[in-house]
């Protein structure tokens, strides 16, 4: 098994570009939140992450964004709270890009696996279970279990959260989050809703391949039956 400290430290960095990124499509940009995002932005170690380039452009668009917040607010809204109805735009939850509808049948699949996980309510600020901040929401709480299982030497909690990442992200978010979020950056004028867009893409698809590689490190036969199944 690869270094607790190692994986404790990984799945650190995870739970806080998941908890970015979920409240990236939660918050309105306004001025007082993308001055936040500026700060944290700023921290030299955003330098390493593997979608830097994405982070970069982020950068750049919270930068124009200070400059005329109520620019990136409208777009924000447009594309994320309201929807161009005409042109069948779809709004950002699982059960309406995938079903046609909201609430749909896998919004109450997504409400009973995140139940199930201990968390009856992810993001309260979130209008559905199956709303994309939410469901990022749920990856940065698996994340942040795993880091405190790893934390306390406790490799079977450690797996069983591993566990759930895998399952989920791979019945749920990846299954719909990068094809939505490249198409909303396709369609989005605004450069800080194209952005976020492209950072969840890279984000969500990146980590399917982070998460085979620490299963290979890990490897108990339970979390290779769990990914083969």
């Amino acid at each position: 098994m690869a270094g607790r400290a190692s994986l404790r430290e990984q799945a650190e960095r995870r739970c806080q570009g998941y908890w970015l990124l979920s409240r990236l499509f939660l918050e309105v940009p306004g001025p007082a939140f993308l001055a936040e995002l500026k700060q944290m932005l700023s921290d030299p170690g955003a330098q390493g992450d593997p979608a830097s380039s994405e982070i970069a452009a982020l950068r750049a668009a919270v930068e124009t964004g200070l400059a005329n917040p109520d620019e990136a607010a409208v777009a924000f809204t447009r594309h994320l709270v309201i929807g161009d109805r005409d042109h069948g735009e779809p709004l950002p939850f699982e059960a309406h890009v995938l079903e046609g509808q909201l609430p749909g049948e896998l919004t109450v699949m997504v409400a009973q696996e995140t139940a199930a996980a201990g968390f009856a309510d992810v993001a309260p600020e979130a209008p559905s279970p199956d709303h994309l901040g939410a469901e990022l929401r749920f990856m940065a709480l698996l994340c942040l279990q795993e880091r405190d299982a790893w934390a306390h030497a406790d490799d079977s909690a450690a797996v069983a959260a591993l566990q759930k990442q895998l399952r989920f992200l791979s019945d749920h978010l990846a299954q719909w989050a990068p094809r939505y979020c490249l198409e909303l950056a396709e369609r989005a004028a605004n450069n800080y809703v194209r952005s976020i867009a492209r950072l969840c893409a890279t984000t969500v698809s990146d980590d399917l391949v982070t998460l085979d590689e620490i299963r290979q490190w890990v490897a108990p036969p339970e979390l290779a039956t769990a990914t083969a199944t």
